[in-house]
């Protein structure tokens, strides 16, 4: 077995499996979740890469210098160390410009029942069914109490609504979190308050959410992410482009739903930045 590489946010310990997917292999110390990945699914700070998943995968182990994936023994090289930061030192008029490019991209591009709909009301007509519908007007209800500045309330309406294995809702929070902290660290707004009221009511959900907006919480984010507030902060509009595509192909609409948390968390910080 070949690892590719490794996050950064992987504490030493043993690990259960959690969950085998196509795609994955979770593993769960208490609410932790880390995953064993193919290089599709890219680096993360809570992923191990690896050329090939290992069929049957029942048990990891992180030591100082080494994972042990059942019998197999993968050693921590430096070089394959995934540094998830956030990026630094991001100019917030070229991230407002690249941002205004972004949520068209994501209003044309987002997949169907995505909460990229509250950047066009247009995209409300693909819910159709009378389950999505009511599911629609929940998200609504959340993403207002959001735009009223109640981000308890938010958190609450918003925290494990939707389907999948990670609910829209937890997506668009982490997403939030995400953007605070790309604000905050790389961009240096005061945006720490609202972090922390965002984290303390988001948890609970399920320990794949949880692990995710923990990531978020810290400012850390998976490769596509970090791709993506790279092209944001002054790259070119291909890059820009591509960068978003891949954001947006991470499951069926977790990476449009993560993406509308990071715009709506960015638009909010940078157009009330003079108030």
């Amino acid at each position: 077995m070949e690892l590719i590489s490794y996050g950064d946010s992987i504490p030493e310990g043993e690990y259960s499996l959690h969950s085998a997917f196509a795609n994955a292999i979770n593993f769960s110390r208490g609410s932790l979740i880390v995953s064993l990945v193919p290089p599709r699914a890219g680096a993360g700070p809570l992923n191990l890469v690896v050329a090939q998943l290992p069929p049957g995968a029942k048990k990891l182990r992180s030591t100082r210098f080494y994972f042990y994936v059942d019998e197999n023994r993968l050693r921590k090289e430096p070089e394959a160390r995934y540094d998830s930061a956030v990026p630094e030192n991001a100019d917030p008029d070229k991230v407002l410009a690249g941002l205004d490019a972004l949520k068209d991209m994501l209003v044309r591009w987002a997949p169907p029942l995505s909460l990229a709909f509250i950047f066009d009301p247009a995209l409300e007509k693909g819910f159709t069914r009378t389950f999505e519908r009511h599911l629609l007007a929940s998200f609504k209800k959340g993403v207002s109490h959001f735009r009223a500045g109640d981000c308890e309330r938010g958190v609450k309406a918003l925290r494990g609504l939707g389907l999948g294995l990670t609910p829209s809702g937890d997506d668009f929070i982490s997403g939030l979190l995400a953007g605070y902290n790309f604000a905050r660290l790389g961009m240096r707004f005061d945006t720490a308050a609202r972090i922390e009221r965002v984290y303390f009511h988001a948890g609970g959900s399920n320990p794949i959410s949880d692990s995710f907006m923990r990531c978020s919480y810290e400012g850390r984010v998976n490769a596509k992410v970090l791709r993506l507030l790279k092209a944001l902060s002054g790259g070119s509009r291909a890059e820009l482009a591509a960068a978003a595509k891949a954001a947006l192909a991470s499951g069926h609409t977790s990476g449009a739903d993560f993406c509308s948390g990071l715009v709506f968390a960015l638009t909010e910080v940078l157009h009330n930045r003079g108030e």
